[in-house]
């Protein structure tokens, strides 16, 4: 009984919060290439002081309720150019049938197809989003973003 216990709490405290210490992970885009053309990503700054990265699939049905919250949030004057989506273990064609689909925006879509970049960020799965100010993650939205997240992201930083 008492190791049942232990176990749950260990648990609990191991899985609690979402947001990420001072001690962020340090994180680059050396992995990651453009959705389009497969080049590498030269153009994304991730050291840049602000940008929301979306870890996304095709296959994830999760993921296609926040699309059109990602799309809008980019549409903010803050926000413009700082959201970035990365199609994270899918294959480039399913990713470009799935934009093709739910739609584009004007967002800049990557591609991690080692998958270093989202080990090195700490992903769990998809959809998660990532809030990076100055190269580190410092704060985890894991699930798919609702509206009271959006707000969150908003009033927190713009």
């Amino acid at each position: 009984m008492k190791v049942k216990l232990f176990v749950i709490i260990f648990l609990l405290t191991c899985c609690a919060g979402t947001s990420v210490n001072e001690e962020s992970i340090q994180i680059t885009n050396s992995d990651l290439n453009a959705l389009e053309n497969l080049e590498p990503d030269k153009s994304t700054n991730l050291s840049s002081d602000f940008l929301i990265v979306n870890f996304w699939a095709s296959w994830c049905l999760e993921c296609i309720e926040e699309h059109e919250l990602l799309i809008s949030l980019n549409e903010i004057d803050s926000f413009k150019g700082r959201v970035v989506l990365i199609s994270f273990q899918d294959n480039v064609s399913n990713s470009t049938d799935f934009l093709n689909k739910y739609g584009y925006g004007e967002l800049t879509y990557l591609v991690d197809k080692k998958s270093k970049f989202a080990i090195n960020s700490g992903v769990f799965g998809v959809p998660e989003t990532h809030i990076i100010k100055e190269g580190k993650v410092i704060k985890k939205y894991i699930g798919p973003l609702s509206f009271l997240d959006v707000e969150e992201i908003i009033i927190l930083y713009s």
